[in-house]
């Protein structure tokens, strides 16, 4: 048995988005890229229409890219921080934050990490006394990577900030597995790729800007694959018609049938965190990992080993000698899967009490 547990990583695209993808290219082999585009232009120019009605946005205000950060980039590149405060989430992206410092230095602007928050019961006290006039910009994520934690961003959103700050939320770990709404989060702009749970073809993300209409294009690549953009389309009318709502209640039963079985092991060197989202997290001796991933691939099983200290690296979870095993089903995996998964776990040579 194959069981693939990494949505948070690459989402399984399904055999509707393949074919569409593998016609279109196809196509493009008998009569040329030009001739082909224009047979399907009107197709192509809809899946921004579709895209927008997942987030609740207005197609003009939707761009599109290639990853996360390669549409983050230059929405970040385009804010005006020069002389200014930038404030950071701790579990924002490493390659976002890596990023952030270099422009911060150039602009000589200052970037501050924000306090961690209890994100079981968030309280934001601590975040509005840092949100001062001359606060150029909030970053943070939707839903974290390593753990799937839920940030309360409408909440954030809500918070009183001057007209010139930005509040830029990453949601390439909540797109596809729970429903997003751009005006109830009130941010200024929005990134996030579409491999993950959404399912959609490597290589495919979308943003959205609040300002839109014109800056949005000046931010959107000017050549594009056109088979991928298909193979989104297909993709999102799946998502709408299925309903992400529906689509996040069998990812989250799948899930609670792994934390379940997780919890009931009660091994004594693995951490069973509770989960917020799709994604399950468990924390575990960094010494043990090698065992439990040659292991779990011995057995069929796909999961996660984050880095970390490299995607998250102010992330309050980071302890010295742990490591995190992420699991992330979506609506293509069974129950057996999970057993598998519960079992292997068990057998898995990593010592102590099973």
């Amino acid at each position: 048995m194959t069981v693939y547990l990494n949505s948070s990583s690459h989402g399984l695209p399904s055999s509707n988005t393949m074919a569409r993808m593998q016609k279109h290219l196809a196509r493009e082999a008998e009569i040329g890229p030009f001739a082909a585009f224009e047979e399907v232009e009107p197709e192509y120019t809809h899946v921004r229409h579709l895209a927008a009605r997942l987030i609740g946005a207005e197609p003009e205000d939707i761009g599109f890219g290639t990853t996360t950060f390669a549409t983050w980039l230059p929405i970040a590149a385009s804010l005006s921080i020069r002389s200014r405060r930038i404030l950071v989430a701790p579990h924002e992206w490493g390659d976002n934050l890596r990023m952030l410092h270099a422009m911060a230095a150039n602009a000589g602007a200052t970037l501050e990490i924000l306090p961690p928050l209890d994100l079981q019961k968030p309280d934001l006290t601590s975040w509005v006394a840092r949100i001062d006039e001359d606060v150029a910009a909030i970053f943070t994520p939707m839903v974290t990577s390593a753990h799937g934690h839920r940030y309360p961003v409408e909440a954030i959103g809500a918070l009183p900030r001057p007209d010139t700050c930005a509040f830029i939320v990453d949601a390439a770990q909540a797109l596809g597995q729970t429903p997003i709404d751009v005006k109830a989060i009130n941010c200024t702009g929005l990134t996030a790729t579409c491999r993950k749970w959404l399912r959609g073809p490597r290589g495919t993300a979308i943003f959205w800007l609040a300002r839109g209409g014109s800056a949005t294009p000046a931010l959107e690549p000017f050549d594009a694959n056109v088979a991928l953009r298909l193979g989104l389309g297909t993709t999102l009318r799946d998502t709408l018609e299925a309903g992400v709502s529906d689509i996040a209640l069998r990812i989250t039963a799948l899930r609670d049938l792994a934390y379940r079985g997780l919890m009931e092991l009660d091994h004594p060197a693995l951490s069973i965190h509770r989960p917020q989202t799709g994604a399950l997290s468990i924390s575990l001796p960094t010494t043990m990992v090698e065992d439990l991933r040659s292991h779990l691939a011995a057995n069929g099983i796909t999961a996660k080993f984050p880095g970390l200290s490299h995607d998250e690296p102010n992330a309050p979870e980071i302890g010295q000698g742990r490591a995190v095993l992420r699991i992330t089903p979506n609506v293509y995996n069974t129950e057996a899967e999970i057993a598998a998964l519960l079992a292997a776990v068990k057998a898995a040579p990593i010592g102590g009490k099973v």
